[in-house]
């Protein structure tokens, strides 16, 4: 069976050449070989082929020096007494990244005037604190170890040293969430690999080399379990990058790159003009380029040279070990993550159960992406009560990214288990998505009402639109570059200005009842430019709701004039999906697939 599964997914690699390149540039790669046969176009394409490449260094040298300038003009004194008076549990994750930036702007041009000495004494000061490698101290510790080791005193060299003994040498294993093993364990590699150990912990380091085999291998094959996480994915990159960078041996910088280039590429597919698109685990995305996942895809394919407006601490943090690292993702993903390549195209794929290496297909993502925004959604097949921990209410499970300029917006739909913003997952519910289409459904069996689920579900809209136009049974609003039409089916329909208190940008919509449904559909205002045309339109939409009220079905025709039919599948967790006459993919092995709706 492992061997099945290393077919299906092993040739990961292969797809990101093959599959995205084919399917998403085919038309510009034939263009390219017809006229790259004459030797003086050839010349041509690679003389610009190289002044392109030139270009994008330049311009990503000088978005590092931006992140690093950032911290480096931070005052460390104040930061260092800020965290004793709170007593911080983790002073490293706030002062690492003004230390490692005032260290390395020391070697630019414009150097700032910063006191070194006193920067080795901090960090003797927090490792007194907290002696022993924790994952949020790892990923920029190690980095500052290796680029800066040469300038410690020695008694700061010894405490680096000490980490490779005990009873600091076992904390490397330390479990934990994803992200936290992915930034202990490849620092920890990368500082045994780099810098020798004694034969009496080869265990450790072989344990650490199998476990990230063994995740590569849950990559290739089933997937990850925080998929596209918009808070965690760059605390993960900026470990693997320590052992890219700094490990000696090959076989294990290969190893790096290659789960690099996964998280690239999955960054790549969904980003979404500087929101994290699409569905996601443990994050949801609501800013633009604010957020760790996007502030890593600007260092990497921003395109300007000014820090993005708003950008949190917080977030900028995490772009600064990509910044000094010396991997690049595949050229060709820039295209992509830019959304110059041919759009529309949808994206499907699954994702596993959390910390499970062999239960796949836990959750079915679709993904679609137009020029004017990109739609996601996500499907769990289990009905997961529970409300602690760390996952089930940070899962993204519809996310509608509207592009716009200064800032995008975002739409969601969902149940109330978790909250009413419309994030989380909430038992019951289910989705069919078809392009920009989607048809939700909460319909409460006796398990779901003894738990506590509300009976009703929410469309959380910004405010800034104003309130919907009402047309029969559609709720209408126009958001830049489209018509977002929404047609909720229920007991009793409400609104609300905001959220909550805390919460006044957005304005929900609820349908309530313990039978409750959406259909969601998008049309582009250069199809129809005003209110009286979407109205034609929607008189021609095909609604048939007779068998919903005793089966659950609901079917559909939407603005691409495609056919959704949807069977809520009340004790179970995956509804019955039938599209334009066909079985939705979700009953078949793949684990994930392209289709461009590119039209001429």
């Amino acid at each position: 069976m492992s061997g099945t599964k290393n077919k299906i997914f092993s040739y990961q690699v292969m797809t990101i050449n093959l599959i995205v390149i084919i399917i998403l540039f085919l038309p510009i790669l034939l263009i390219s070989n017809k006229y790259l046969n004459s030797n003086t176009v050839k010349n041509k394409y690679l003389k610009q082929k190289k002044k392109e490449e030139k270009l994008s260094t330049k311009t990503f040298q000088q978005r590092s020096l931006i992140v690093r300038n950032f911290f480096a003009s931070l005052d460390i004194e104040s930061s260092h007494i800020w965290w004793k008076k709170r007593k911080i549990k983790d002073p490293h994750k706030y002062l690492l990244p003004i230390i490692l930036s005032q260290l390395s702007v020391q070697n630019e041009l414009n150097p700032q005037k910063i006191n070194e000495e006193r920067l080795w004494e901090i960090l003797l000061e927090l490792d007194k604190y907290r002696p022993i490698p924790y994952h949020f101290r790892s990923y920029l510790d190690t980095r500052i170890f290796f680029l800066f080791k040469d300038r410690m005193p020695e008694n700061l060299l010894k405490t680096y040293k000490s980490q490779l003994h005990k009873p600091k040498v076992l904390s490397w294993l330390n479990p934990g969430t994803e992200n936290h093993m992915f930034m202990q364990r490849s620092s920890g590699l990368s500082l045994m690999d780099s810098e020798g150990l004694s034969s009496e912990y080869l265990g450790i380091k072989s344990t650490i080399e199998a476990w990230l085999l063994s995740e590569k291998n849950k990559i290739l094959t089933i997937g990850q379990g925080e998929f596209h996480s918009s808070t965690y994915y760059g605390y993960s990159i900026g470990g693997l990058l320590n052992l890219f960078d700094f490990a000696k041996t090959p076989e294990l910088k290969k190893l790096a790159k290659e789960i690099l280039d996964f998280y690239a590429l999955n960054m790549a597919l969904r980003l979404s003009w500087g929101t994290a698109g699409g569905a996601e685990s443990r994050g949801y995305d609501r800013n633009t380029w604010n957020s760790g996942l996007t502030a890593v895809a600007w260092i990497w394919w921003g395109d300007n040279i000014q820090l993005p407006n708003n950008i949190s601490k917080s977030s900028i943090r995490l772009a600064l070990a990509p910044a000094l690292s010396s991997y690049r993702p595949p050229k060709y993903l820039k295209s992509i993550a830019l959304k110059r390549n041919r759009l529309p195209f949808t994206f499907s794929t699954t994702h596993p159960d959390y910390y499970s290496y062999f239960k796949g297909k836990k959750f079915f993502e679709t993904f679609y992406v137009t020029e004017n925004y990109s739609l996601g959604t996500l499907l769990n097949t289990s009905r997961n009560y529970k409300r602690k921990g760390t996952i089930n209410k940070q899962y993204a499970t519809y996310k509608l990214v509207v592009k716009n300029k200064p800032e995008n917006d975002v739409i969601s739909l969902s149940g109330a288990y978790h909250g009413n913003q419309g994030v989380g997952r909430s038992p019951g519910d289910q989705y069919a998505q078809e392009k920009g289409t989607v048809i939700y459904q909460l319909i409460l069996n006796k398990k779901d009402l003894e738990m506590g689920v509300p009976p009703k579900s929410n469309l959380v809209v910004p405010i800034k639109y104003g309130e919907p136009f009402k047309y029969k049974s559609w709720y209408i609003w126009r958001m830049s570059q489209i018509w977002f039409c929404a047609r909720p089916f229920g007991s009793k329909i409400t609104y609300e200005k905001s959220v909550n208190y805390k919460n006044k940008r957005y304005q929900i919509l609820t349908v309530h009842g313990n039978k409750n449904a959406w259909i969601t559909d998008i049309a582009n205002i250069s199809d129809y430019s005003n209110i009286e045309e979407i109205k034609i339109s929607l008189n021609k939409r095909k609604i048939s709701d007779k068998l919903w009220e005793n089966q659950g079905t609901i079917s559909y025709n939407s603005f691409f004039k495609d056919t959704i039919k949807m069977t809520y599948e009340k004790n179970k967790v995956i509804p019955n999906i039938i599209i334009n006459g066909r079985k939705n993919r979700n009953d078949n092995n793949m684990y994930m697939w392209f289709k461009s709706d590119y039209r001429q």
